[in-house]
């Protein structure tokens, strides 16, 4: 790998730099909840698995150092963004969201050759610096919004109103960080810190507003926000906490421009009919990472205001825009969702709805957000990692096949592949956790050990095959356990004794075994939807999926409304690998909006998770057929141009 080589005058610079400016800030508000360190939490069984496979390929292997981060460094070392001049592309986001996944990923397994070489590839990085603290994926460092998207029209056939250069510079800030973070070299802080200073500098010299520039009402470059609080945190310089308040102003405005979060939470609409056409403004990814900026903001600031109105968002969004998959939006925009009879979701867009859940509970301790990051993390965000950890679906859907997308400009990388280990994180972060007075919360009950402080958690098998875990706690001082009662269980016996609301409180002193038995009676979720509900727009959208992936054709576009059924955390599905049939899965009668009932048969597939015999029992007879997690009914790139699963009954 090629050295950074530093001007003897401009290393002067760093190292005085970084030694004035190492001094992390202190939280103005403290969360509620303290999650584990990532090296103290491993996750077993198959989702375990699952996670140990995907960073094996993705992060630890050769491959993964000799070509995937590699390949990203060539966005800077060669910066053709901005080739078209009418249109920015995106190849300088992957390095930053490879040394954020990567960076977790080593506090997770502690490997230090992988803690050496992210300290080697963000030196290669830093080597294509320039003097003023520019490092960017463009030539034209000030290509910052594409002028004349009409413009654009005759040579890509769209008016493409796409500029990604500051996107792109968040990651690679971001990016910086977080390798910082795992090596404690200041040279690296200096190095971000510079670029965040010319990123400023460049704005306010050209009297540019940030929320002026990108795409989509200027919500990924806005999302620079968290990141920059980052650096505030580590640095103490009031420069970034000064432009971390710019941009949240931009959100509060005479004249209401969108996305204008502060005001229009304070009306009664749903996000998405805030204003017209929220598939050229509403972009589900990079509205919840502005989100998450605003949740940091609070943490620094302790303006409520922010934390409010995230609250109520998140609220809203999984009112109006949790789809059929337990993910939000329809493909990657928020465009009413929910009432979309097919679903996709985009794989980032879970896991950063995983990630702001994940977030609020927190700083909140409110059961409802750990509710919902199982549900979203079980089912949409599972379903969409391939198996043999090589890469992931581009949009996870209802049925048919996943969409797969090849890499985007590029070869080994993709947005939603190069993210999935911080999903994998959050979840390992997720499962235990303790509050200030030192209760223990166990949160997710998927096999795993989780040590917090001096007390250690071992969760068994057995939640997601019928319902029921044994979860050993082993500590050297009274402690109170609260087990979270997750809200489609009517009740959960603690070793026979039952419990109701969000928690069920124990005592431990010592080592003790705890016998979990949750209500595991499957539920047939019917349907409310009508044919006036959808609107046409669905068509339009499955159909560009179709042509542009080389996809199901439009023909496979559902019509009519169908049930679904769950189990526990679980949303069920029919699957051509656990042996349904095609005429199984789409031409048998919906059992929609019927009264029915259904029984669960445990059943052995070696291919999914869980697996069950279903006896449907319908007004027109029964109806007996093989059912399994959506999270593996379909985990891989399939060569079947047909049909491959349905969760739809």
């Amino acid at each position: 790998m090629k050295k950074l080589i530093i001007p003897a005058i401009l290393l002067a610079t760093l190292l005085q730099g970084c030694c004035n400016n190492t001094i992390k800030t202190s939280d103005t508000i403290a969360d509620k909840m303290q999650a584990p360190q990532p090296a103290d939490v491993k996750i077993k069984g198959r989702i375990g698995k699952k996670i140990d496979t995907f960073i094996q390929e993705r992060v630890l292997s050769n491959f993964a150092k000799e070509e995937i981060f590699p390949e990203s460094e060539k966005a800077f070392a060669n910066p053709i963004d901005d080739e078209y001049e009418t249109i920015g592309e995106w190849r300088g986001e992957f390095w930053g969201k490879l040394a954020i996944s990567a960076s977790r990923v080593q506090n997770y397994t502690q490997d230090a050759k992988l803690k050496k070489y992210l300290k080697q590839t963000a030196y290669n990085v830093m080597s294509y610096q320039h003097d003023d603290g520019y490092i960017g994926s463009y030539k034209n460092k000030l290509f910052l919004k594409v002028d004349d998207p009409i413009a654009n029209r005759a040579k890509f056939g769209w008016a493409c109103p796409w500029c990604w250069n500051l996107w792109c510079r968040k990651y690679t800030l971001w990016g910086l960080l977080s390798i910082y973070e795992t090596n404690n070299d200041p040279m690296i802080l200096e190095s971000a810190r510079r670029s965040a200073d010319q990123y400023i500098d460049m704005l306010h010299d050209n009297k540019i507003k940030i929320c002026d520039t990108g795409t989509f009402v200027g919500m990924p470059s806005m999302s620079i926000l968290k990141p920059m609080l980052i650096l505030y945190r580590y640095t103490g310089d009031k420069k970034f906490l000064d432009f971390s308040k710019e941009i949240v102003s931009y959100w509060d405005r005479d004249g209401n421009p969108a996305p204008n979060f502060f005001r229009n939470i304070k009306t009664d609409k749903a996000i998405h009919e805030w204003y017209p056409a929220p598939e050229k403004w509403a972009k589900a990814y990079e509205m919840m990472s502005c989100l998450q900026g605003l949740l940091e903001y609070y943490r620094v600031t302790g303006d409520k205001k922010c934390l409010d109105t995230v609250k109520e968002m998140h609220a809203r969004l999984w009112k109006h825009e949790r789809n059929a998959i337990d993910g939000v939006g329809y493909n990657d925009q928020f465009a009413n969702g929910a009432n979309e009879i097919n679903g996709v979701t985009e794989t980032c867009d879970s896991i950063h709805w995983m990630r702001l859940s994940y977030e609020l509970f927190l700083i909140t301790g409110d059961a409802k957000y750990m509710d919902i990051f199982e549900t979203t993390a079980l089912n949409a965000f599972l379903a969409g990692i391939y198996r043999d950890g090589k890469w992931a679906a581009r949009g996870v859907r209802s049925h048919t096949r996943h969409m797969t997308s090849p890499g985007q400009k590029s070869k080994f990388s993709h947005c939603c592949v190069n993210n999935v280990p911080r999903g994998f994180m959050d979840m390992a972060q997720s499962l235990a956790m303790s509050d200030k007075c030192g209760n223990v919360y166990v949160n997710l009950y998927i096999p795993a050990t989780v040590k917090l402080g001096c007390t250690n958690v071992e969760i068994l098998d057995g939640y997601l095959q019928n319902g029921e875990t044994y979860i050993t706690i082993s500590t050297k001082s009274p402690k109170t356990v609260k087990f979270r009662i997750p809200s489609w269980s009517k009740k959960l016996l603690v070793d026979g004794k039952s419990y109701t609301g969000d928690w069920a409180e124990v005592k431990v002193d010592g080592k003790k075994t705890f016998f979990l038995k949750f209500d595991f009676t499957p539920r047939i979720i019917h349907s409310k939807l009508k044919a006036t509900d959808y609107p046409e727009k669905s068509n339009t959208n499955w159909r560009w999926i179709a042509s542009q992936q080389q996809q199901p054709t439009y023909d496979l576009l559902r019509k009519t409304p169908g049930a679904t059924i769950r189990v526990g955390p679980l949303l069920l599905a029919r699957s051509k690998k656990i042996g349904n049939t095609e005429k199984e899965m789409f031409e048998s009668k919906s059992i929609n909006n019927t009264n029915c009932e259904v029984k669960l048969i445990p059943d052995i597939s070696q291919y999914s998770m869980c697996c069950w015999i279903a006896i449907i029992k319908t007004p027109n007879g029964v109806i007996r057929t093989r059912v399994c997690d959506l999270s593996t009914a379909n985990d891989e790139i399939s060569d079947d141009d047909h049909l491959v699963h349905s969760i739809f009954f």
